[in-house]
């Protein structure tokens, strides 16, 4: 019986542990996937910011994905309605870019981009400056 008590304390303790593992590690993932898109898209929001600023240094203190919008285009064919690649229907994504203290003055800089193209590349469709006051 203590034998069998035992056995049931430490499964309970390991499934507790494994679970608490489990939660920190998605935080720390979704932190990691962040990074690695933001990464991937530092030479668009530079030359974003180039071209809204018209300098050649940008400087940026923070950065953040604010929102992820999947959509999805369609081709029409024959009354029906089919998938292809996003320029003729099909998933891209629309992400709307949060960074501070941008600029020589701090601002506050939305950016929002969209891949619908048939390269799949972001490219910049909007911005909203929040100067810092």
């Amino acid at each position: 019986m203590k034998q069998s008590l035992c056995i049931l304390v430490l499964i309970g303790i390991v499934l507790t542990n494994s679970t608490l593992t489990l939660a920190s590690n998605t935080g720390v993932r979704e932190k990691q996937l962040e990074e690695a898109l933001l990464q991937q898209l530092h030479a668009s929001i530079v030359s974003a910011l180039k071209s809204i600023y018209k300098t050649e240094y940008v400087m940026i203190g923070c950065k953040q994905i604010s929102s992820i919008n999947t959509l999805v285009t369609l081709k029409n064919k024959d009354k029906e309605s089919i998938r292809a690649d996003a320029t003729h229907g099909g998933t891209y994504f629309e992400l709307t870019i949060s960074l501070c203290n941008v600029g020589p003055k701090g601002d506050y800089v939305e950016l929002y981009f969209k891949n619908d193209t048939a390269g799949a590349s972001y490219y910049l469709v909007d911005y909203k400056i929040t100067p810092k006051d």
